[in-house]
């Protein structure tokens, strides 16, 4: 996608500080932890930020959706049920 920096936010502090340790963990997560940890590592810069889930409504409703339909590809627009999430971040940042 031609990107080569990454900030990954995420609202659960425990995921936050396990890839801000290098993604190790003993946990039953260890090697999808160990993972991302390495893929983020092929960007130039990537940073690992803890935020409040108010600050994260989009990516809560995505994993919410997840866990009831098949999974699907979007590119050009967003599926419908995210909208107003997108539109509200926007207003927040427009204002």
């Amino acid at each position: 996608a031609g990107c080569n920096r990454l900030i990954i936010n995420s609202d659960n502090l425990e995921v936050i500080e396990t890839m801000q340790d290098g993604g190790q963990s003993a946990g039953a997560a260890a090697a999808i932890f160990d993972d991302c940890y390495h893929y983020a590592c092929d960007f130039i810069m990537n940073k690992f930020e803890h935020c409040n889930r108010e600050a994260n409504k989009v990516a809560h409703e995505l994993a919410r959706l997840a866990r009831f339909f098949s999974t699907s590809d979007w590119f050009e627009e967003p599926i419908s049920e995210i909208v107003t999430f997108l539109t509200n971040d926007v207003l927040v940042i427009a204002n």
